[in-house]
């Protein structure tokens, strides 16, 4: 027997299997709205509900909100030193505005929520008739699909403008990043991984609105011997809900007769592990998605002082932040600034740098303070606080070995 509920809307063609598969996928959004049928916890799940939960509203806006924090330069190597490229046509569209509508932080915020949502960002290149790129338009995922070319070495993308039209686009003129999952042609969304556990998250956080919004439910039992008369069952509640305060003042007794005892029928979270299940469900999420708990507000068992914190944090920008920052990086390379000595960076210097204290010593050690080879040159050092280069400050420091300093004669 089949239990499909979708089983109408195939048409058993086995040499369309895959097409019916994607035509099914997207019935079953139309139907549900979502990531295919509802969680084994009965909710649905997609970006709309999902941002709802505060752990996925903080992991998702965390990410793509310090991704956008971040310059995105464009570098040209000259030699064997890269030097800002600012003057190259890409840098003011991947730095300031991409397109008329927005800022660059607008534009990469929303990519990669988009990306952490749907598992793919789309931005589509505008060209001058010369082929440089004067403009970068956000796609959404829901309005792109994208098929192989007939030899299968090119991707094109599908794209629907609002009109409803349809516009073919080669893959150079779409900034496409894609999360893990890639099966050549689009990536897997985290939040679509997660489904299960952002699922029974939401199921947890329905339960406690509807508890707490039945103000009215009884939490006791009152029995007495007898038959209660009208009069008498009225003057029992004047005076239960005189010595009543607060919300419980709304939870009228159940009252019967029979039995003379009162019994307490309160809901216990701490017995039913309700908050446990809740504060399990926010380190599985930060989980899918990368993040340090303490980053998303939840410090209820790790320490919320000194290196653990820190280093915690570091791994974060590491492990998290860094394979992203890396991908969109070789995609604008290869998409906007092409093969030759262009590339571009998203500056991390702003988040590894510590409080004042902590970058003066890294200054200190960068210039050669500590007598050993300098890194960085004064003017190099000046130019990350926004100060005016000084004369004589381009030379990186090189320490003179013991016995062969200068000597006065």
């Amino acid at each position: 027997m089949n239990l499909n509920p979708l089983s109408w809307f195939k048409k058993a063609q086995p040499e369309n299997a895959y097409k019916d598969a994607i035509a099914e996928e997207k019935a079953i959004e139309l139907l549900f709205g979502g990531y295919g049928v509802p969680t084994a916890a009965g909710m649905v799940v997609n970006e709309q509900t999902a941002m709802r939960i505060s752990v996925v509203y903080r992991c998702v806006s965390l990410i793509a909100g310090t991704v956008a924090s971040l310059p995105c330069e464009v570098f040209r190597y000259s030699g064997e030193r890269a030097e800002p490229a600012r003057t190259h046509p890409a840098h003011w569209l991947l730095h300031n505005e991409p397109n008329p509508l927005m800022t660059a932080n607008a534009f990469w915020k929303n990519y990669i929520w988009w990306a952490l949502m749907r598992g793919n960002g789309y931005g589509l290149i505008d060209r001058s008739r010369s082929g440089i790129p004067v403009a970068i338009t956000l796609a959404p995922p829901t309005s792109v699909s994208t098929d192989f070319s007939q030899d299968r070495r090119r991707l094109f993308y599908q794209v629907r403008v609002e009109s409803g039209e349809q516009r073919k686009f080669d893959q150079s003129d779409m900034l496409h990043f894609a999360f893990i999952g890639w099966d050549g042609k689009q990536g897997r969304a985290p939040l679509e991984c997660a489904r299960d556990a952002v699922g029974l998250a939401a199921a947890a956080q329905e339960f406690n609105e509807r508890f707490f919004s039945q103000g009215n439910a009884a939490d006791i039992a009152m029995e007495f011997p007898g038959t209660i008369k009208e009069d008498q069952l009225k003057l029992i509640m004047e005076n239960y809900q005189k010595v009543r305060t607060g919300i419980g003042r709304h939870r009228l007794p159940l009252v019967s007769s029979g039995g003379a005892t009162i019994k307490r029928i309160d809901f216990d979270a701490e017995k039913s592990q309700l908050v446990d299940a809740r504060n399990f469900q926010v380190e599985d999420i930060c989980r899918f998605y990368g993040v340090p708990p303490h980053m998303v507000g939840h410090t209820s068992k790790s320490t919320s002082w000194g290196s653990g914190i820190e280093e915690q944090t570091l791994g974060f920008v590491k492990f998290t932040l860094r394979d992203i920052l890396k991908g969109l990086e070789q995609e604008i390379d290869r998409k906007l600034l092409g093969r030759g000595d262009y590339f571009c960076k998203f500056n991390l210097d702003a988040l590894l740098r510590a409080d004042s204290k902590g970058r003066s010593e890294f200054y200190k050690a960068a210039v050669g303070g500590t007598q050993s080879p300098g890194f960085m040159t004064v003017n190099e050092v000046r130019s990350l606080e926004n100060l005016p280069p000084l004369e004589g400050g381009n030379e990186l420091f090189v320490p003179v070995p013991a016995g062969k300093g200068e000597t006065n004669e």
